[in-house]
């Protein structure tokens, strides 16, 4: 992968979570009946939106799903979105951190990476959305480098085990983080 490349991966990254976070808006604005109208149906050549009344001619022996709106216990559009919305900055924080990771280790420019003021913020917000939205914060390599502080928000060794909340880090924190990696993607060679 070229510069360029890496410059287009993030721009599209940023498009993708642009486009999510719409979705999420016109989410919020419809009623759930509205929403819950639609019947969605995977089948093994794509994807079927079947609204009211309609319905589907699906082959014989073709493996489908019929995809349901639920929950735990019943489905509620402002869950829902809210939960999509987390979904889309988890995706768009892990992709953008990867794809700038990946082209440093190809470059051999990982060293300049690591030196970034958010590098350390931003690897361990990335473990924490990979893994159960909880911090990871026990291994000696990680403790010995906290706390970490960036635009204001610490991570430090107390929060080990505890969940990464939203109002730690949110959509405008995610922005922000990828805005950062994207000018020192315009640094690199």
């Amino acid at each position: 992968m070229d510069k360029a490349t890496l410059l287009n991966h993030l721009k599209v990254i940023q498009s993708v979570y642009a486009t999510g976070l719409t979705l999420w808006g016109l989410l919020c604005t419809l009623d759930e009946q509205t929403i819950k109208r639609n019947r969605i149906i995977l089948k093994e050549d794509g994807i079927d939106i079947v609204p009211p009344g309609r319905t589907l001619y699906i082959p014989p022996n073709m493996g489908i799903y019929n995809v349901q709106l639920g929950g735990p216990l019943q489905w509620n559009i402002g869950h829902a979105s809210l939960e999509f919305s987390k979904m889309l900055l988890r995706n768009f924080t892990n992709d953008s951190f990867e794809i700038v990771h990946n082209y440093c280790e190809e470059s051999d420019q990982l060293d300049k990476l690591r030196s970034q003021l958010w590098y350390h913020f931003a690897r361990l917000v990335r473990n924490a959305l990979t893994h159960n939205q909880r911090w990871l914060l026990s291994r000696p390599s990680d403790l010995r480098i906290l706390p970490v502080t960036w635009h204001g928000k610490v991570i430090e060794a107390t929060m080990n085990g505890n969940e990464m909340t939203f109002e730690f880090y949110d959509w405008f924190d995610g922005m922000e983080l990828w805005e950062e990696m994207y000018v020192f993607g315009e640094s690199l060679y």
